[in-house]
């Protein structure tokens, strides 16, 4: 993501190669697969973990307003004892943010972990995360930016099913928390993945697009395309096969857009998959700046490299880096319909 690369170009990494400094990790992977797990539902009066896996947070007034917020819900908070930690653009070295995410989920009193923030950071916790922790303790996990790191480790190495849906610091207008609510506190699938009403249907603001026609079910799995791309070639690498695809991202140029799809078709990614569902891409217009991003528009850019692939895809699910957005689990079920811009979860996300 452009805001993602642009800090970190401007921090000049003032860490130097503390990128590469890790110790030594605390948990390997396991080695055979474990079966998918699923949280339970949340109910009023349940705990919820506050996390910063990513990002330090310059606001601290804006934690402040989360506990009520989440007590008009019903809701107590928790928060993670290194949650004011800050290690340069960081929320803490990675032994402190390891330290809450593992102790939210070994926590009996927490029901879900709710992540504060995105920004930059999950990838360098990767390799040291306790999956069988997280596998034995299932609890709802849900942001989304950054955190589809940590999403996309958990749904393959921990076999949890997770949400990708609004971090906890996050506005929760009205119908982003009717779906909200619908995904977390309730034990039925889904069903439809709607957009926000329009005002005007003639003319609408969140208009869905068919890329390629078709049908195809499967697990859902994906989140933002940055972190995807930035996972490939490692354990964590996101798995498409028999799945549907779900992507978007923020602050890219087209060409980058591009570039990130060529890289998961190359990789075989996009053929494995049953169909893939294009979000939005917020903040992602051609300028005039480069010759690059005066070639293609992003809709060209998505005909091009999903229009070929001959799986079912669609574009303009509102989900990821928009004010109203979506709460969709990752790990379950789905139906894709690209020839009616239709998307349902057709499995309960919570156990």
């Amino acid at each position: 993501m452009k805001t993602r690369r642009t800090f970190l170009t401007s921090a000049g990494l003032a860490a130097g190669g503390s990128l590469l400094a890790l110790a030594e990790p605390k948990a390997t992977p396991p080695s055979t697969p474990l079966p998918m797990v699923k949280p339970r539902a949340l109910k009023p009066g349940d705990t919820v973990g506050l996390i910063t896996p990513a990002s330090y947070v310059f606001d601290l007034w804006r934690i402040e307003d989360v506990a009520p917020r989440l007590a008009a819900l019903g809701l107590k908070v928790k928060l993670g004892a290194n949650i004011h930690a800050r290690r340069g653009f960081l929320a803490g070295t990675e032994e402190q943010r390891l330290s809450d995410l593992h102790g939210m989920f070994a926590d009996p009193e927490v029901a879900a972990v709710f992540c504060l923030a995105g920004g930059y950071g999950t990838e360098r916790l990767l390799e040291r995360i306790d999956y069988g922790l997280i596998h034995r303790n299932p609890k709802i996990f849900i942001g989304y930016s950054d955190i589809t790191g940590l999403h996309l480790a958990f749904n393959r190495l921990a076999r949890l099913v997770t949400f990708h849906g609004p971090v906890a610091m996050a506005s929760l207008p009205p119908w982003t928390l009717e779906g909200f609510r619908k995904a977390l506190f309730a034990s039925a699938p889904i069903g439809p993945v709607e957009n926000p009403p329009e005002d005007d249907p003639l003319s609408p603001r969140f208009p869905r697009h068919t890329i390629v026609p078709g049908k195809a079910r499967g697990r859902t799995v994906g989140g933002n395309l940055t972190l995807i791309s930035t996972t490939m070639g490692t354990p964590y690498e996101i798995e498409t096969k028999d799945r549907i695809v779900l992507l978007e991202d923020v602050g890219e140029a087209p060409y980058r857009i591009d570039r990130m799809i060529v890289q998961l078709g190359l990789a075989g990614k996009l053929a494995e998959a049953a169909g893939v569902v294009w979000g939005t891409c917020t903040d992602c217009e051609t300028s005039t700046n480069s010759s690059f991003e005066l070639s293609l528009s992003m809709s060209e850019v998505l005909d091009d490299q999903l229009g070929k692939l001959g799986k079912p895809a669609m574009a303009g699910l509102v989900f990821g880096h928009t004010r109203e957005k979506s709460t969709i689990p990752l790990g379950v079920e789905a139906e894709l319909d690209a020839t009616a811009k239709t998307f349902t979860i057709l499995e309960s996300a919570t156990a």
